[in-house]
């Protein structure tokens, strides 16, 4: 599993490849985003890469942690289920003696009024 420390890098460097597009298409003449533009998602991302609001930086890197470390708990917690030698013979001994059930229809008929 990718560290959190990798995690966070790799996201550093991809806002930095978009802040500098942006900064490329603002130096360009694209008068959509201004160098004071507040509102659009991507100035706000660009503003967090730069550390203009390291509040956001924090609570984004709180979130990440919470969630790796459960989707860490989760992986550990599921385990495949390990045959069990004793109970083989068992049953097989059931299987010879019950019929199988036929399996229920894939496709189910549905009556329209």
């Amino acid at each position: 599993m990718t560290a959190a420390p990798d995690w966070l890098d790799q996201a550093r460097r991809l806002l930095d490849a978009v802040v500098q597009k942006q900064a490329t298409r603002t130096t360009e003449g694209d008068a959509r985003h201004r160098a004071d533009c507040a509102w659009c998602p991507l100035c706000q991302a660009a503003a967090v890469v730069r550390g203009e609001r390291p509040e956001v930086t924090a609570a984004l890197a709180d979130v990440l942690t919470a969630a790796a470390t459960a989707l860490r708990t989760f992986a550990e917690s599921v385990q495949p289920p390990q045959p069990d030698a004793s109970a083989a013979p068992a049953a097989s001994a059931v299987a010879d003696e019950v019929p199988e059930a036929e399996p229920p229809p894939a496709v189910q008929r549905i009556e329209i009024a």
